[in-house]
């Protein structure tokens, strides 16, 4: 019986150590509704404590189907912070661990996104062209499909290219 006890009491403290998924859920609730209602700057600390708590879930739960959905939030939440890198990279996660996740339309825009923030506009091209070539119905690949040309160019050269395309179409 006291044997019994100790291993009852062991697995008690050990589940009450581990990961706890409601206490997460929670704490992101509390710090997205936080974000929603405050205007803070993109250096602010609190979007890069969201980015962590994001992480942290799809690290702890990696079979939970919000694992992905919040990898590809901490992914935003980089590029707003000026981390595109790390966007790139939480977005190969999902790409990679989720390849049946529901938005990976989503993921793969988003990843176009990151590395055109990054000035890295061969492989946001790349990223682009994947997304309207395997995801054509979704509601941004018209637009994606209609500035791909344009990935990369200064304004100017933009107002040219433009220009001179719809001079060789009269």
């Amino acid at each position: 019986m006291k044997r019994i006890l100790i291993c009852l009491l062991g697995i008690g403290l050990l589940a009450s150590c581990g990961p706890n998924r409601e206490k997460q859920l929670k704490a992101i609730a509390e710090h997205e509704q936080q974000l929603s209602m405050l205007e803070m700057s993109t250096e602010d600390s609190e979007f890069h404590e969201m980015i962590d708590l994001y992480r942290t879930f799809a690290h702890d739960f990696p079979n939970d189907s919000l694992a992905p959905v919040y990898l590809m939030r901490a992914a935003d939440a980089s590029i707003s912070v000026g981390l595109p890198e790390q966007a790139v990279q939480l977005l190969d996660s999902v790409i990679t661990l989720y390849p049946g996740f529901e938005d990976m339309g989503g993921c793969w825009f988003l990843k176009g996104y990151a590395y055109e923030t990054a000035e890295q506009f061969d492989q946001a091209r790349e990223a682009y062209t994947y997304f309207v070539d395997n995801y054509p119905e979704h509601y941004l690949a018209p637009d994606t499909r209609k500035t791909l040309p344009y990935i990369g160019m200064t304004a100017e050269e933009m107002f040219e290219a433009i220009m001179n395309n719809a001079a060789q179409e009269q």
